[in-house]
């Protein structure tokens, strides 16, 4: 779970070596820079910043209270689970999942950027003279993403028996043992 009531400071940003993040804001309005652009996450929306894309959050409100969960995966990285039976219009659509659009952050200030790292469990800084969120433009298939959940559409019978959890799934991080 987090609790926030005060954005990143401009001159900072954050990363993960270890996995990949899924955050659920519960209350409040998250504004996420990223590498790669920006995206504003809210209530019924997930967002997933994958291992090693640097980031910064600002909150929509300063000094009122933001919650939500994050989880965070070590072994592998979030995808669509396989449909199966269900076919091509069941559970998440991969057209509905938004990325962000390349923005350039433009920052002449005297003094450093400040970079936190989480790597192994610890954390670590370092500083460089310019921002980190300077992308101009991107192309590829390792992105951060949102996707806003009332898009999501359940699939099976669930008014007789007990159906397979599955036809909740969102997201998935499959391991590499089957089953």
């Amino acid at each position: 779970m987090y609790a926030c009531n005060t954005s990143m400071t401009a001159d900072s940003g954050f990363f993960n070596s270890d996995g990949d993040f899924l955050i659920v804001p519960q209350t409040g309005e998250l504004f996420i820079t990223t590498e790669m652009g920006k995206l504003s996450v809210k209530q019924k929306e997930i967002c997933v910043i994958p291992r090693g894309i640097r980031f910064r959050v600002d909150v929509s409100e300063e000094g009122v209270n933001h919650r939500g969960y994050m989880c965070e995966v070590f072994g592998g990285h979030f995808s669509l689970p396989e449909l199966g039976v269900i076919g091509t219009n069941g559970l998440a659509n991969p057209r509905d999942f938004e990325i962000p659009v390349a923005a350039f952050e433009n920052v002449d200030k005297e003094g450093e950027y400040h970079i936190y790292q989480k790597y192994s469990g610890s954390f670590f800084k370092a500083t460089q003279k310019n921002s980190i969120f300077n992308t101009i433009a991107w192309h590829g298939n390792y992105y951060p993403f949102k996707y806003d959940l009332n898009k999501f559409n359940t699939m099976g019978t669930i008014s007789y028996d007990h159906p397979d959890p599955s036809i909740f799934t969102v997201l998935t991080c499959p391991t590499n043992e089957p089953g």
